[in-house]
Parts: structure tokens; sequence; C-alpha cells
């Protein structure tokens, strides 16, 4: 998630990133740890409650995709992003008619909450890969 010009992650993800055992769930532990902001607030339960409810009442997901997007940390990163005004950053694509995944991108468009891709953030933020050029 962008924050101004800051990163920071919601605990759910790291609970996720907590049962890995890779590169990833290491750094996460050693270096982000201390990035990771608490959901439990009740501005972003609100919000998560709302989120559920749109992605509970349409008829395009499957019943699994709900589930699983219920049991995840996707619904509780659009909750974050949207009590605080924050911008979600994700790889993942709108996609209009799927219906065995509820795509974070088409969450944050249904609740204004601005979605970006990660080399969109780099742009923003200024970050400038030697040997590569960010189109």
């Amino acid at each position: 998630m962008l924050v101004g010009r800051q990163i920071c992650s919601i605990d759910r993800v790291k609970y996720e990133l907590d049962r890995g055992n890779d590169d990833l769930t290491e750094w996460a532990k050693s270096v982000f740890n201390i990035w990771f902001e608490s959901t439990i607030q009740d501005d972003v339960i609100g919000c998560y409650r709302e989120v559920m409810s749109w992605v509970n009442s349409r008829d395009q997901f499957l019943d699994k995709a709900k589930r699983d997007f219920a049991n995840g940390a996707d619904g509780w990163l659009v909750a974050y992003a949207k009590a605080g005004r924050y911008v979600v950053v994700t790889q993942e694509q709108f996609k209009p008619g799927i219906k065995n995944k509820v795509p974070i991108p088409n969450v944050c468009q249904a609740f204004k909450v601005p979605c970006i891709d990660t080399f969109t953030m780099l742009r923003i933020m200024g970050v400038k890969l030697i040997g590569f050029e960010i189109a």
C-alpha cells in the first residue's frame, strides 16, 4: 500500500506471509516487519463489512471465489486503504467478467479506492533502477 510517499502493508498480509518458508517470508520478518499496520480499528472493520457485503451481493462471483476472498487478506487490504484514503498496490488486473476470483482492482473500483501496479508506484516514488527503464 502507498501512504503518501511511503510503503506499508497490513497485519493480515503478514499472517499470510508468516505461513511461508522462503526469502520473502524472511525479508518480511527481518526488514519489513515494522511496516505492517493493524487492521483492528473501528473504521477499518466498518469498511471491511462494506467490502464483504459488496462481494457477497455480486452474482458474478462463484461462491468459492467469495469464500477465498473472505478468508484472505485482500478484502482487509481494500478496507484499510478505503478507511485511510490510501492507494492499493497490486499486480492484479481489473477483470470485469471474472467469476472464479475476486480481483483486488475490481473491489477497489467499486469503492473508488485508488489502485496501481508496482511499476506505477516506483515511478510515483521516483525510484530509479540502474540498467532498467520503467516505461
